[in-house]
């Protein structure tokens, strides 16, 4: 009796190693994943935050003409109501 019971207490004791080695491999596989998106996105938060000081350095910025016309051609497409604009299809 004293023997089987050595058995099963061996025999438990093995499956809870087991048990408890492959949960924290799991654990810590979960972790590093779980730290890189961390990291990510803490990147993609500070890369947010410049490009929001950026755009608030622009809305703050005072306008001058040639940074408005500037902006109009270049983001617009806008022209100057006596400009005309030739384009250059020859590349292609």
């Amino acid at each position: 009796m004293r023997s089987e019971m050595s058995i099963f207490v061996k025999i438990s004791l093995a499956v809870l190693s087991v048990v408890v080695v492959v949960t924290v491999l799991s654990l810590s596989l979960k972790y590093n994943e779980l730290t890189k998106k961390r990291d990510k996105l803490k990147s993609d938060v500070e890369q947010a935050q410049l490009e929001l000081e950026k755009l608030r350095d622009e809305v703050n910025a005072e306008y001058n003409e040639e940074y408005i016309i500037k902006i109009a051609r270049e983001e617009l497409g806008y022209r100057m109501p006596d400009e005309v604009i030739y384009y250059n299809n020859l590349n292609k």
